[in-house]
């Protein structure tokens, strides 16, 4: 159903005049029991600790533990625009500046206060160029940066040039310590494997290749956590995680893809489910001579069990997309889009249509004398990635496609494809996942129009598009403009989405999470973890 303009207003924070926002951040809970250890799993050993640098599944796991943001709804900070370490927030009539008012008391983990230098600090490290920081084109506004100033040390300002409807999203960057670096550059800094933040945990050790241990923040400004510690251990699979699971060796884990069945029915565990912010998904490099036609790419979706890929690969756990933005996107709306159906047939005839069929009888296709190869790279040590190639693979030789399954290691698969910003891609399809980009469809930009993204993409009349979407302030004007581009994208189709996420989580029965408020799309599963504990014995 199409969302509502008040409904836009408060999801989005579109610009009005003299907007002031301010919420409560629940600091009034109290723990009805403390002390323990809770372990956790995820897949591996982060890349980086530091909140600016996190921007894969292992390192945003433990870092959402550790740090904050000024406000959450922001890329990987969960579907809502919502207060955090800034309280408040006021915006001028002509909607360029911010004024923000941070929580007043806040520490970080090694007793110093927090205050504003600290955020004039992190938004013009993002800021330089050097440091590489993938926020930076979050906080520039064509090619001229936002600016920022320290009115005190708790009050905060943030000067646009021009009106900007994304801002408040973008600004949902991890804050970091200025005291913790020597200078602006922290390529290279000690921090991003020894973090200081001000969230619920901190970081204790790391022991490379089995886990990480977070002891609880006493000085945490929504109060002490109730738990002593988090262990997070590195388990790579669903089902290896759930057998951890069942041998009492974690407490608390997501294990859709697993068999859940031994946790069903079961009066040691809970099991529970909630819908995720992260699609999967098969995208092309559409400048792939053999790929470049939409209509190609349109047939391959019509070839491609989707369902197939939900029930084996995510053990039933996921929704059909039918958009290349995620359901957490203000402009969503269920059913805008006509599904692509499977049926080989058609896709054959389409196929045909396109140019593309078997002239020579050896069973692959091919259009002027190039046969219909396909290069298919993705990262070969996810568990998840490895269960969706196979399915893929037989689909697409089924219709006549020469599949080439690559799978890559972590250093290959980053090399090759995620930091790849050459328009020259070394694969024609690759299979991924995204997600956690909140509420702000601007944040899929960077993949969707970006010739030098995954996809290579190219579509100018999208690009525009995007550039545009930042400067309408308009709510309905801005939803419209929005689902215009995913009518367009549906059709030019640079990414088969393959399905939306759907989390289940298994944990102890005596563990009890609900005002820890189990939410998938934080990564961790959890909005506040501070607020997990164990009931009494």
């Amino acid at each position: 159903m199409r969302k509502t303009l008040l409904s836009l207003l408060l999801v989005v924070g579109l610009l009005l005049p003299v907007m002031a926002v301010n919420a409560q951040g629940g600091e009034d809970f109290v723990c009805p029991n403390k002390g323990g250890t809770m372990v956790v799993s995820y897949g591996g050993d982060p890349r980086t600790l530091s909140g600016l640098y996190a921007n894969d599944g292992n390192s945003l796991f433990v870092v959402t533990f550790m740090a904050e943001p000024l406000i959450l709804g922001g890329e990987n900070w969960g579907d809502k625009i919502e207060p955090a370490l800034a309280e408040s927030w006021e915006i001028s009539e002509d909607g360029l500046e911010y004024t923000f008012h941070l929580r007043q008391g806040v520490k970080w983990h090694d007793g110093e206060p927090f205050t504003a230098e600290d955020v004039l600090f992190t938004y013009q490290a993002v800021q330089l160029e050097e440091n590489a920081i993938d926020w930076r084109p979050n906080l520039m506004q064509g090619d001229q940066p936002m600016q920022f100033e320290v009115v005190d040390d708790y009050t905060f300002k943030v000067i646009l040039n021009e009106p900007d409807a994304a801002v408040l999203t973008s600004l949902a960057i991890p804050i970091v310590p200025k005291h913790a670096f020597e200078s602006l550059n922290m390529v290279d800094a000690p921090y991003n494997t020894n973090p200081i933040a001000t969230g619920p945990f901190k970081f204790v050790e790391w022991k490379t290749g089995e886990s990480i241990t977070l002891d609880a923040n006493p000085d945490y400004w929504r109060g002490a956590p109730c738990l002593d510690r988090i262990v997070v251990r590195f388990i790579e699979g669903a089902t290896n995680t759930a057998n951890a699971l069942l041998a009492g060796e974690v407490d608390f884990a997501r294990v859709d893809g697993a068999d859940v069945t031994p946790f069903q029915d079961n009066p040691d565990f809970v099991l529970q489910t909630a819908p995720r912010d992260l699609m999967r998904y098969v995208g092309f490099n559409v400048r792939s001579p053999n790929f470049s036609d939409p209509a190609v790419r349109r047939a391959l979706a019509v070839g491609l069990d989707r369902q197939a890929i939900i029930d084996v690969a995510a053990g039933g756990y996921g929704m059909l997309a039918d958009s290349l933005f995620n359901r957490a996107v203000f402009m969503y709306e269920e059913g805008r889009n006509e599904q692509y159906p499977y049926d080989p047939e058609l896709a054959k005839q389409m196929l045909a249509e396109a140019g593309w069929t078997d002239t020579d009888g050896d069973g692959i296709l091919d259009k002027d004398g190039q046969p219909m190869h396909m290069r298919l790279a993705y990262m070969g040590t996810w568990s998840l990635m490895q269960a969706i190639a196979p399915v893929i693979y037989d689909n697409w030789r089924a219709l006549g496609v020469d599949v080439e399954l690559a799978p890559l290691d972590e250093a290959k698969a980053y090399e090759e494809i995620y930091e790849n910003t050459s328009t020259e891609k070394p694969y024609d399809a690759t299979i991924g996942g995204w997600g956690l980009f909140g509420p702000e469809p601007d944040h899929y930009r960077n993949y969707l129009a970006n010739p030098t993204g995954f996809f290579a993409f190219n579509n100018q009349q999208i690009i525009d598009l995007f550039n545009q979407g930042r400067k309408v302030t308009d709510p309905q004007a801005r939803y419209d403009l929005y689902a215009e581009i995913d009518r367009l994208l549906w059709e030019d189709l640079p990414m088969i989405p393959l399905y939306q996420a759907v989390g289940a989580w298994a944990y102890r029965s005596d563990l009890n999470i609900d005002a820890a408020e189990l939410n998938g799309t934080f990564l961790t599963g959890l909005k506040y973890p501070g607020r997990v504990y164990f009931e009494a014995q």
